[in-house]
């Protein structure tokens, strides 16, 4: 017997440093030109929030990147969501959810139920249930304002799915994480697409024969005993490429559902190339004059 265990905005660029950007390499970000050699914190002092789907974000799994942009043609840009600029159930600007099978509820934003704690960030976090039934329910991102290389996606999340109490290795219900390099029409796995874990990846495969979405791919799944967080390292971000938070479940049993909070993205930006600056020219010695 199987048992049940117990949308991003750009947040406001601060100290943003001048360059001079071509027409041909300017990057324009939701309207806005990124113009800073490393913005490894942006957003307002007030806290404010742009209209363009992202948010300041100040806490994501404590995880700096590995590694500067290189040179000085590239810049870094981080772009943040932690679901607290909005009132539950509205999602942010352009993320969109949807049910590809299964009864509402959808993804939604949430600041209460479980699985708990509700949020990884006080007050909300995204939240979807884990029906008894067959489901697919899917969360995809606002589509994204700036491409890139050295791409690193950090979020946590809080998952209690159905899976096998009997053997770890199985799940029931689960949980993927997807991206689509073609503006949202079509998605693959992340490690489908070459990204790969750092931490926090998947735990378990889906039992195939209970007629799961996801049936036979690895998932998270069973219970994460609270929010832990996942690394994903990228080696490109498509301009206008989402991320897609996907969960299914089979056609008997249930769980509490899944919550995704305080999702950030880095990665290195083109800039146009500055030329170095010229060492300064030594000053000649005053010659001595002739007598």
């Amino acid at each position: 017997m199987r048992s049940v265990k117990p949308s991003f905005t750009l947040r406001r660029l601060q100290n943003i440093l001048s360059v001079a950007l071509s027409t041909a390499a300017s990057i324009v970000v939701s309207g806005l030109i990124v113009s800073s050699p490393a913005i490894t914190r942006i957003g307002s002092a007030s806290g404010e929030d742009d209209a363009s789907g992202w948010v300041d974000n100040s806490a994501v799994c404590a995880i700096p990147r590995p590694t500067p942009c290189p040179g000085r043609c590239s810049q870094l840009v981080v772009l943040a969501q932690n679901f607290d600029s909005v009132a539950p159930p509205i999602l942010p600007l352009d993320w969109l959810a949807t049910n590809a099978l299964g009864p509402p509820p959808l993804w939604v934003t949430s600041n209460s139920g479980l699985p708990m704690p509700p949020a990884a960030t006080l007050p909300n976090a995204a939240f979807v249930d884990d029906p008894g039934v067959v489901s697919d329910k899917r969360l995809d991102s606002l589509h994204f304002p700036v491409s890139g290389t050295g791409v690193q996606l950090t979020f946590e999340h809080n998952f209690n799915l159905e899976a096998s109490d009997v053997d770890p290795n199985v799940g029931f219900d689960g949980a993927v994480l997807e991206m689509s390099f073609d503006g949202g029409n079509t998605f693959q796995d992340i490690l489908a697409i070459g990204g790969s874990f750092s931490i926090g990846g998947y735990n378990r495969t889906i039992s195939t024969d209970r007629g799961s979405p996801i049936a036979g791919r690895q998932a998270w799944s069973g219970n994460s005993g609270g929010f832990i967080c996942t690394v994903v390292n990228l080696p490109f971000l498509p301009p206008g490429g989402r991320f897609r938070w996907r969960m299914a479940s089979d056609n008997s049993g249930s769980g509490e559902g899944w919550r995704v909070d305080t999702v950030t993205i880095s990665l290195c930006a083109p800039v146009p190339c500055q030329p170095p600056t010229p060492p300064p020219r030594p000053t000649p010695a005053p010659r001595p004059n002739p007598p």
